[in-house]
């Protein structure tokens, strides 16, 4: 009797199991809910700020790999030669005065005041223009300027004072008496171990990189130079809070022959990259220096632009030292050239 209930019991879950099969089936083959494929969310590119949009170009600019000088002689013989068409723009950057009295045949006047003003800008050609001033200073300042906006442009090494022997025309000059110093120089290397934030620019309310790299020159307001006697005053007079941080621009081997206490090494077309940038404080005055002063003064121009508080060694290691062999390359006025040149107002 209980082997006959117990088989029917079993018969009975059978049954119902399978009763319930086709539900269980059509339930499993069910089709799923149709879903929305999704797009992969692209984050907004980072906005770029005016520190980065001048830094591409002061970079752009330094490591083109492009001259930044043309020899007053050079310039000469393109100006001669029968040639018109390989004349270039010639720029006086002097003071309205000094160009009356005398300047370069076909210069135009135009004061760095006025310089990157885009008015005037758009007067100036992009390419095959020179530019000078009284000593190779403020035209190499303004080489780097205009470098930086996009203009093929060239500094006319050591200024009027290579165009003539006129001292009334070409004053300023370098002076070795009175410019050339001897102080003690260094031989050993000086890392530079610490690393800074960028500086933080705010010259336009514009997005555009044009506007934003004329608001950087505009904001230039004058070349900064200074005198070998007062950049040693300033590393002597026992006050270490108004030392300058110190930079030479000239090669490895020239910075290893001799340098100013204290400098590191940066090499010229170098000195616009990020990861050199960041060697440089914000919080404290830079004197960059080269060799004679020229490309010294474009790297500040540039540093500058950038939100540094740069200013240009005038006549660079030559006003430092007297040692030709670790400052070689000084201006001698008595190689100087005599060319003729233009008096009054007008370029012709």
């Amino acid at each position: 009797m209980y082997h006959k209930k117990t088989l029917w019991l079993t018969m009975l879950v059978a049954l119902v199991m399978l009763l319930a099969l086709p539900v269980l089936s059509a339930c499993g083959s069910e089709p799923a809910e149709p879903t929305t494929p999704t797009t992969p969310v692209t984050p907004p590119a980072a906005e770029k700020s005016e520190f980065d949009v001048v830094q591409a170009a002061a970079d752009a600019y330094m490591s083109s790999g492009s001259k930044w000088n043309i020899k007053t002689g050079d310039l000469y013989l393109l100006l001669n030669d029968d040639d018109a068409a390989n004349d270039p723009y010639v720029i006086s950057a002097r003071k309205p005065e000094h160009y009356a009295l005398g300047h370069v045949p076909g210069a135009t006047n135009i004061g760095w005041g006025d310089l990157f003003k885009a008015e005037t800008l758009s007067t100036i050609p992009g390419e095959g223009v020179v530019i000078y001033c009284y000593t190779g200073h403020t035209a190499s300042h303004a080489t780097a300027v205009l470098g930086t906006l996009g203009v093929e442009v060239l500094n006319m090494k050591h200024g009027m004072s290579d165009w003539t022997q006129n001292v009334e025309v070409a004053p300023f000059r370098f002076d070795p008496a009175t410019a050339r110093m001897d102080y003690a120089v260094e031989t050993a290397a000086n890392a530079a171990t610490e690393t800074f934030d960028f500086p933080v620019l705010d010259n336009t309310a514009s997005s555009d990189d044009r506007d934003i790299l004329l608001a950087a020159a505009a904001s230039y307001a004058k070349p900064r130079n200074i005198a070998a006697k007062d950049l040693y005053t300033l590393l002597n007079d026992e006050d270490k809070g108004n030392d300058p941080f110190i930079v030479s621009i000239r090669t490895a081997e020239a910075y290893a022959k001799g340098h100013v206490p204290g400098a590191i090494n940066i090499g010229f077309t170098q000195i616009a990259k990020k990861e050199n940038l960041a060697k440089l404080p914000t919080d404290r005055p830079i004197v960059i220096y080269c060799y004679t002063g020229h490309t010294g003064s474009q790297a500040t121009a540039l540093l500058n632009l950038l939100g540094y508080d740069a200013t240009n060694l005038k006549f660079g290691m030559t006003s430092w030292t007297m040692d030709t062999e670790v400052a070689p390359g000084a201006f001698d006025n008595a190689k100087g050239n005599d060319f003729a040149y233009v008096t009054g107002t007008s370029p012709k």
